[in-house]
């Protein structure tokens, strides 16, 4: 037995309960001033949310490029269509054979809004854990733990579970988000990230010629028939451009579709899957059983 622990056992039960009071209004008083979250926690897990921080909003950056592109080929292959639909080029119909490739970018850029607002929830769990889940969470442990000390026999159970709950959701709020989005970020760096560069400069260096081809407006002083031609011109150039896409950019979206799944979806879904289960069985565990003598002067 060590000395903490010999000391303690010569304690009486209300000299118990006294000290533990005492730590509650030590640890209110942390609390509510700021101290212990300014001072303390929040210097503490900097690198951490630095690092969480950092990864989430460079995610927040690629997928929202990634959704420009896949705007930007969506709204080419739609141009091509009605343009030469709208001039009478009845020869050609580049919608029907281009289709599958805008069907397959409207996905992804589906995706990406999913993506997009993933990694925005993620973001917010973190700003939220810096500012508000010590104050929040710790008034909840501070009020259950008072209750367990001070309340009727019969709460034991309930103030337990809630103490439990609380302690369980200011860890995983305040440690498990930014410990899971960090790891998420090395683990697709690692995996994920050579087949997302390649697929992207493959689908960057293909779209390169959509960027360089808008739709003519109309000028006022020019007749209907002259800015139909410049339409057809615009619309020939666009079709020109979507069509040098290779083969095998179906390809190159469907690899983009899964590793932007993996990376902003299925991990960080499976990471708060994780979380979640490592929660409830911190809730769920068994108690240690009490000494009798101390249970026995609790009740009464």
């Amino acid at each position: 037995m060590n000395p903490l622990n010999k000391h303690l056992s010569t304690l009486s039960t209300a000299q118990r309960i006294s000290l533990l009071l005492l730590c509650l209004l030590l640890l209110a008083a942390g609390i509510y001033s700021c101290l212990l979250q300014q001072r303390l926690v929040n210097p503490l897990l900097a690198p951490l949310d630095d690092r969480a921080t950092a990864a989430l909003q460079r995610s927040l950056v690629l997928s929202s490029a990634s959704f420009a592109t896949a705007r930007l080929i969506d709204r080419g292959i739609a141009f091509v269509s009605e343009a030469e639909v709208g001039v009478g080029v009845a020869s050609v119909k580049p919608g029907q054979f281009l289709k599958p490739l805008q069907d397959m970018a409207v996905r992804y850029s589906d995706l990406m809004v999913l993506a997009m607002t993933s990694v925005g929830l993620q973001l917010f769990l973190l700003e939220f854990g810096k500012v508000a889940a010590l104050p929040l969470f710790g008034s909840g442990i501070l009020l259950s733990a008072a209750l367990l000390l001070l309340g009727p026999a019969g709460w034991r159970s309930s103030c337990t579970a809630l103490l439990r709950i609380f302690i369980a959701l200011l860890l995983v709020i305040r440690i498990g988000v930014p410990l899971a989005a960090f790891g998420v970020a090395e683990l697709s760096d690692w995996v994920l990230e050579p087949q997302r560069l390649a697929a992207e400069a493959a689908l960057s260096g293909e779209t390169a010629a959509l960027q360089r081809v808008d739709q003519p407006l109309q000028n006022g002083d020019e007749g209907s028939f002259s800015w139909l031609r410049q339409m057809a011109a615009q619309a020939n150039d666009m079709f020109a451009a979507v069509k040098s896409f290779s083969d095998n950019m179906v390809e190159k979206l469907i690899q983009l579709i899964v590793v932007y799944s993996l990376q902003t979806l299925i991990f960080p879904l499976l990471s708060l899957w994780l979380l979640w289960h490592l929660g409830r069985w911190f809730v769920r565990r068994p108690l240690p059983a009490l000494p009798a003598a101390t249970s026995t002067a609790a009740a009464a």
